[in-house]
């Protein structure tokens, strides 16, 4: 599992599962349309989803998140 660091842009690939930064962060992505699940646990079997980015952007409090509409670039920023 990889662990997604805050401050520069990153690509989640389609359906893999990446661990958030232990802090609330602000996720910008520039992926029209995009689609993200997040849980509290990695298994992803409880998770809420999908969120809705206002202006391509969402704050975000889970542990783990994974994109559900293709690879996507994505940048944390502290919330």
């Amino acid at each position: 599992m990889q662990l997604l660091s805050i401050g520069y842009p990153q690509t989640l690939t389609q359906n893999t599962i990446y661990a958030l930064p232990a802090r609330r962060t602000l996720l910008f992505s520039d992926g029209a349309g995009a689609a993200f699940d997040i849980a509290t646990e990695e298994t992803m079997a409880v998770h809420i989803g999908p969120l809705t980015l206002v202006d391509g952007m969402h704050d975000l409090s889970g542990a783990f998140i994974r994109c559900t509409s293709g690879n996507v670039r994505v940048t944390l920023k502290p919330f």
